[in-house]
């Protein structure tokens, strides 16, 4: 042992500290790391994970379509498990019926959709004829307005800069989208193989939560199973709610302008399908999707008289308003409980830094991120975590029964919801 006169007597070193303070601070810097090496562990994997995942980003998408047929087949299959059949079995017999009405779709429904489509695309010159007529139309009319020459100075900069921006924003959401397509090969790869990845996520659903679990420590295992039944939760909600939406929107979307047939907009009847196609599947793009989806029909009606453009407006405004005050309250509201101002930012981050996977993905994740920051702030309050989910859930309302179909409503060895 090292005289406390002789530790006086030490030198002080170059930035004027003790070297007995250095040899101490590493010490406690080395025992803090013993204390938390799981969690230093468990933070280096999840770094791994997520620099393997960046760099594999290609053939992600591919994955995430299976992750979504996933959440729409589990259902259903755990539907038939539970009347007897084997889970493997239920899962080859929805392999089967979707087989069945891919091969309806493309008997049926295709060639009429392909052939309005190639009717819009021959049609495509004389809709950007009629729009140039009308752009130059709106700008002879600002032209010939008595305006004072400060004020139409400042209206050209205002309207020069919202251009601008314009193309920024689509700049921004297709620039990543068109990197993504660029990496075509690693996509359609995945894409080949995401069929039999499917077949073992629907077949051992119920063991893989257990899976992920069982290889944490022993006192991480119950907040892991329960993290990843807030994950399923959101996920799930939100892919079928989706489904319903694009459904709901295509099937009155249809309905909408085949009424505009009727009653004397003939043209419409050759783009029906296509613009309630195109309507259905830009449900999927919040916000944005149905503003974007309006566009066709509006071009359409502009190119037939101002009355079909009219009229082409009314219907999309009404589909939207339809679905928006009776619809989206009930699925999308059960879904991912998000505020439409919190929606709109997250959207347009979320474009802004992805691309249109980004805008698509922005409700879910914003969602999840949610439901995990309720779960960690009542763990850390020292809630049980069976309380901490329940809180997360339900947000310390009172609980409605358990739904044997959603895994975050129900835990494992048939025990009651959680709270």
């Amino acid at each position: 042992m090292v005289p406390v006169a002789e530790r006086v007597d030490q030198p002080p070193t170059r930035d004027g500290s003790s070297p007995f303070a250095t040899i101490g601070l590493v010490t406690d810097l080395l025992g803090a790391a013993q204390r938390h090496r799981l969690g230093l562990f468990t933070f280096a994997a999840l770094a791994a994970i997520a620099w393997v995942a960046w760099n594999a980003r290609g053939a992600l998408p591919a994955f995430a379509i299976g992750a979504a047929l996933a959440f729409v087949l589990d259902p259903p299959v755990t539907w038939l498990q539970r009347r007897g059949l084997p889970r493997w079995s239920g899962v080859v017999v929805m392999y089967a019926v979707v087989a069945g009405l891919v091969w309806l779709l493309v008997a049926f429904a295709i060639p009429p959709i392909a052939s309005q489509t190639r009717d819009f695309i021959d049609n495509l010159p004389r809709l950007v004829a009629t729009i140039v007529d009308v752009e130059h139309g709106i700008e002879n009319w600002y032209a010939s307005l008595p305006l004072p020459a400060d004020l139409r100075t400042f209206l050209d900069q205002a309207i020069r800069q919202g251009q601008q921006q314009a193309a920024d924003v689509l700049r921004a959401i297709i620039g990543p989208t068109l990197g993504t397509l660029l990496r075509t090969v690693t996509f359609v790869f995945g894409l080949i193989v995401v069929p039999v990845w499917l077949f073992f996520v629907l077949k051992d659903r119920e063991a893989l939560p257990g899976a992920v679990a069982g290889a944490m420590p022993p006192g991480w295992r119950e907040d892991a199973d329960n993290v990843l039944s807030l994950l399923a939760r959101v996920g799930g909600r939100w892919v079928r709610g989706e489904l319903i939406l694009g459904v709901a929107v295509f099937a009155a979307t249809a309905v909408g302008f085949g009424i505009l047939t009727l009653v004397g907009f003939s043209e419409f009847g050759k783009f029906t399908l296509v613009l309630a196609l195109f309507a259905g599947v830009l449900e999927w793009f919040p916000v944005i999707g149905p503003v974007i989806a309006a566009v066709p029909a509006l071009l359409i009606g502009i190119s037939i008289s101002p009355a079909a453009a009219v009229a082409a407006i009314a219907v999309s405004i009404a589909v939207q308003q339809t679905e928006n005050n009776l619809l989206v309250p009930k699925v999308m509201g059960d879904a991912v409980e998000l505020n439409p101002a919190v929606l709109i930012l997250s959207l347009v981050a979320g474009a802004a830094l992805f691309g249109i996977g980004g805008a698509i993905l922005s409700a879910p994740v914003v969602a999840a991120g949610r439901d995990l920051y309720r779960y960690t702030f009542s763990r850390l309050s020292a809630s049980s975590p069976a309380g901490a989910l329940a809180m997360a859930v339900h947000h310390g309302r009172p609980q409605p029964a358990a739904d044997a179909g959603d895994p975050a409503t129900t835990t494992h060895d048939d025990e009651p919801a959680p709270g």
